[in-house]
C-alpha cells in the first residue's frame, strides 16, 4: 500500500515506520527548512500548495497519517488548519484511509483558545468525512515524547536551565502530566489499519500513570540534586475519565512512563552538549561557523602578511618597483567582492599613510599635497572595480546554482516517481499473477469445478462466482423437462428479496430469447424483475440451467464485467455437461430396478449436498419419510412418481424406509405438501436434522464395509 505521513514529523525514525507499516511504501513529508527526521527515511520537502497535490495524484496514497502540531505541549500551531486542509483536500475524491493524531487540547476541561482551535481541526475532518469519500478517525493523544535525539530536543527547554540551577516551568505542579512514548505509537496505528473500519470515530487515550508536573519536577531535581524548581500559574486542565474504548477495541494500552525514560533523555543529551575540546577548537569551531568571522580573519591575516612584506623589502632596491599593497587590494577585492575590496583599500590607505609618517611627511603636507593622493585614489579605485567584477560573477554564479539545484531536486523527485513506477511494476506483475480473474485463477476454478454431482457443482458455482464477480446475488435454475417451469437450485446467501424457488418460462421469454441469440442477457433497460445478467446452460442444443446475477454495481457494468461472467457460465456448462452426461450413463446402476427410487448409498449422497447447501443458507429442503402400506413396487413407485418434481428426488433409506427429498421447499410449506401429498395416495412424516444426518452416516458406514 501507498502511504503518506504527513504533519508533525520530526520524530519519525526507520524503526517506527518499519514497525508500523512494514510492507508497505511509506513516504513522509516536511515543511521548508526543517531538517529531515531520519536520512533513511523517503522524504519530500513542501515548498508549495501545488506539490502536495502533485504528490497525491502521482501515488494515489492507500493511507494518510496527519501528525498534529498538538502532539507537542508548547509546539507552534499557527497555519494548522490550512495546512490539514490542504491534506484533506488533496485526498477526497479517493477512499483514502485517513488517520487524524491530535493532542490532548482538544479534551480539557475548562476549555481553552487552543482548546477551541483543536476542536475545529477534528470537526474538520469529519467535515471531509461526510461530504466525501475520505475515512476518518480521530485519536486524541498524549503529547509525544521520543528517547532519540529528538525527543533531547523537546526538552531542551528545561534542559538548558539546568545548569543555573533554577528550572521554570509555566504549569502548576498539580497540572497532569500527559505523555506518550512515540515508539508505543507505532503499535497503536498498525493495529488501527489493521482493524479500519470505514465510518467515522473519535478515540481519547486515557491517563493511565497519573502522573503530574510536580513528579516531573521530583525527577529533574534526582537528576541535579540542589536543583530548584518552579513552577507557574497556569490554569489546571484535567482530561475526562478513561473509558478505555482503545484498549478494548484494539488490545492496546499505554506501558510506558516519562518519568522512567526521562533520565535516558537528559544523559543522551548531556552526552551530546559536554564533548570535550580545547580553546582553540573551540574557537576555530566558531569561526568556521561564522562566514562573515572567517572573512574578516583572513583579510586581517592577509593585510598583516602584506604589512610584513612591505617591512621587509623596503630597504631593498629590487622591490622598491612592486606595491604589496596594491596587490593585496587586487586579491581581496577579487576574491570576496565589493565590500571587502573597499575595505582592504581602506587598510591599504592606512598602511600607506604609516608609511608617509615613518618617512617623516606629515599629515597636513600628505593632505595638502594632490600628488600624494594619486596612490589612495588607486586603491579605492581597484578595490572597488575588482570586488564589482567579483560580486557580479557571483550573483551569476549563484542564479545558475539555485537553477541547477532546482532542476536537480525536479529529477531527484522524477527519479523518485521511476523507482517508484519500477517497484509499482513488479507488484502489480505480482498482482496481476495472483489475481482472481486471471488465468491462473481460472484453472483453479476448473480444478474446483471437477465433480460428478450437480447439485455439488452448483454449491461450488455460487461460492466460487461470489468471489470471482465481488457480487453476492446469484441464482441457479434448472428448467424441467417440459420446459414450463425452472426450480431454483442454488442462491447465494442473504439475498434481499428472496429469489423466487420457481419461475415460469412464459414470463422470461425476452431473457431466453438474449441468450439464445447471444449468449448473455444483459439488462441494460434495468427492467425490475429481470436479472442484470443471465446466462445458460445447454445440453445437447436445448438450455437446462439459467445462471442469473441479479443486482450489479456501476463498476461492475462494464464490457470487462460481462466477459468474465460469460467466461465463468462457460466453466460451469462444461462441469455441469459432464455431471449430466455422467448422470445418464449410471443412472440405471442409481435406481432399484424397475422403481424411481434411488439407492441408500446414492440417496445418501444427495441428501448430503442438500444438507451443505442449507448450511451455507444457498438453499432449502425437507425430507419426508413415507409411512402406510402398499400393495406392491410398483403402486409405491407410480405414486411416487406423480407426486414429485424433476428437481426432487426419493430413495431408500438404510433402513428400508422410503424418503423424499422435496428440494427449495420449508417448514412454512409443510402443510401444504402434507395435503398435496395425502391426495395422492402418499402420507408422510417429516425427518429431523439429526435424523438427516444419521442417515448419511449409516450410509456410508454400510458403503465402506461393502
Amino acid at each position: 500500500m501507498e502511504i503518506l505521513l504527513t504533519g508533525f514529523t520530526a520524530f519519525l525514525t526507520q524503526e517506527w515506520i518499519e514497525t508500523a507499516f512494514p510492507d508497505d511504501h511509506v513516504l513522509t513529508t516536511r515543511a521548508k527548512g526543517e531538517a529531515p527526521p531520519d536520512t533513511r527515511i523517503k522524504t519530500v520537502t513542501l515548498e508549495g500548495r501545488q506539490l502536495l497535490d502533485q504528490i497525491a495524484e502521482t501515488y494515489q496514497f492507500d493511507r494518510v497519517v496527519y501528525f498534529s502540531e498538538y502532539l507537542l505541549p508548547h509546539g507552534n500551531q499557527e497555519g494548522e488548519l490550512d495546512r490539514l486542509r490542504r491534506v484533506l483536500q488533496s485526498c477526497r475524491e479517493r477512499e483514502v484511509e485517513l488517520l487524524y493524531l491530535s493532542g490532548p487540547e482538544a479534551a480539557f476541561v475548562p476549555s481553552s483558545g487552543k482548546t477551541l482551535l483543536a476542536n475545529a481541526a477534528e470537526e474538520l475532518c469529519f467535515h471531509y468525512a461526510r461530504t466525501s469519500k475520505l475515512q476518518v478517525k480521530v485519536f486524541r493523544l498524549p503529547y509525544l515524547y521520543a528517547v532519540s535525539a529528538s525527543g533531547a530536543d523537546q526538552f531542551a527547554r528545561l534542559f538548558e536551565q539546568m545548569p543555573a540551577g533554577t528550572v521554570q516551568m509555566e504549569e502548576q505542579a498539580a497540572q497532569p502530566l500527559l505523555a506518550l512514548c512515540a515508539e508505543e505509537l507505532a503499535d497503536l496505528v498498525a493495529r488501527v489499519f489493521d482493524t479500519w473500519t470505514p465510518e467515522p470515530e473519535r478515540f481519547t487515550l486515557p491517563d493511565v500513570f497519573g502522573s503530574t508536573q510536580g513528579q516531573l519536577g521530583e525527577v529533574l531535581q534526582k537528576l541535579q540534586p540542589g536543583l530548584k524548581v518552579l513552577y507557574g500559574t497556569d490554569t489546571i486542565q484535567t482530561c475526562p475519565a478513561a473509558d478505555n474504548a482503545v484498549r478494548r477495541r484494539y488490545g492496546w494500552f499505554q506501558r510506558y512512563s516519562i518519568l522512567d525514560d526521562l533520565p535516558a533523555i537528559y544523559h543522551a543529551w548531556c552526552a551530546r552538549k559536554t564533548e570535550k575540546k580545547s580553546s582553540i577548537r573551540k574557537m576555530v569551531d566558531k569561526i568556521r561557523r561564522s562566514p562573515l568571522l572567517l572573512r574578516l580573519a583572513e583579510i586581517a591575516a592577509a593585510w598583516l602578511a602584506t604589512e610584513l612584506l612591505v617591512r621587509i623589502t623596503g630597504t631593498d632596491a629590487q622591490f622598491r618597483m612592486i606595491d604589496f599593497r596594491l596587490m593585496f587590494v587586487v586579491l581581496i577585492g577579487t576574491v570576496y567582492g565589493l565590500n571587502a575590496g573597499v575595505l582592504s583599500a581602506v587598510l591599504a590607505s592606512v598602511s600607506l599613510a604609516a608609511g608617509y609618517l615613518r618617512q617623516g611627511t606629515t599629515l597636513m603636507l600628505l593632505f595638502y599635497a594632490p600628488a600624494n593622493w594619486l596612490a589612495f585614489i588607486v586603491y579605492f579605485v581597484v578595490g572597488a572595480s575588482c570586488g564589482y567584477v567579483q560580486l557580479r560573477n557571483t550573483e551569476t554564479a549563484r542564479f545558475v546554482q539555485e537553477e541547477n539545484d532546482l532542476l536537480r531536486k525536479r529529477l531527484e523527485f522524477t527519479r523518485k516517481l521511476y523507482q517508484d513506477t519500477l517497484e509499482d511494476k513488479r507488484l502489480f506483475r505480482r498482482q496481476i499473477l495472483g489475481r482472481r480473474d486471471s488465468f491462473g485463477k481460472i484453472y483453479a476454478v476448473t480444478q474446483q469445478l471437477d465433480m460428478l454431482l450437480p447439485q455439488e457443482i452448483c454449491r461450488k458455482t455460487v461460492q466460487i462466482m461470489e468471489d470471482v464477480l465481488e457480487n453476492h446475488s446469484l441464482t441457479i435454475y434448472r428448467m424441467e423437462k417440459n420446459q414450463g417451469f425452472a426450480r431454483l437450485t442454488a442462491a447465494s446467501a442473504g439475498m434481499t428479496p428472496e429469489p423466487a424457488y420457481s419461475l415460469e418460462v412464459d414470463q422470461w421469454l425476452d431473457v431466453l430469447r438474449a441468450i439464445e441469440q447471444e449468449g448473455l442477457w444483459v439488462n441494460r433497460g434495468f427492467l425490475p424483475g429481470r436479472p442484470m445478467y443471465a446466462a445458460g446452460v445447454r445440453q445437447n442444443g436445448s438450455l437446462v440451467v439459467l445462471i442469473g446475477l441479479h443486482t450489479a454495481s456501476e463498476e461492475q457494468m462494464t464490457l470487462y464485467y460481462q466477459n468474465l461472467f460469460r467466461i465463468l457460465c462457460g466453466l460451469v456448462e462444461t462441469a455441469l455437461v459432464r455431471a449430466f452426461e455422467y448422470e445418464s450413463v449410471v443412472r440405471e446402476n442409481w435406481y432399484l430396478p424397475g422403481t424411481c427410487l434411488l439407492r441408500p448409498a446414492v440417496f445418501a449422497e444427495q441428501l448430503a449436498t442438500a444438507c451443505t447447501l442449507q448450511e451455507d443458507k444457498m438453499a432449502h429442503h425437507l425430507l419426508l419419510q413415507v409411512t402406510g402400506t402398499f400393495k406392491n413396487r410398483a403402486e409405491i413407485n407410480d405414486r411416487v412418481r406423480r407426486s414429485i418434481r424433476s428437481t426432487d428426488a426419493a430413495g431408500v433409506g438404510t433402513n428400508n424406509a422410503i424418503y423424499l427429498l422435496m428440494n427449495q421447499t420449508d417448514e412454512e410449506n409443510l402443510p401444504l405438501l402434507t395435503r398435496r401429498l395425502g391426495e395422492k395416495g402418499l402420507h408422510v412424516t417429516a425427518v429431523p436434522l439429526d435424523e438427516q444426518l444419521r442417515l448419511i452416516s449409516a450410509a456410508k458406514q454400510e458403503a465402506s464395509h461393502a
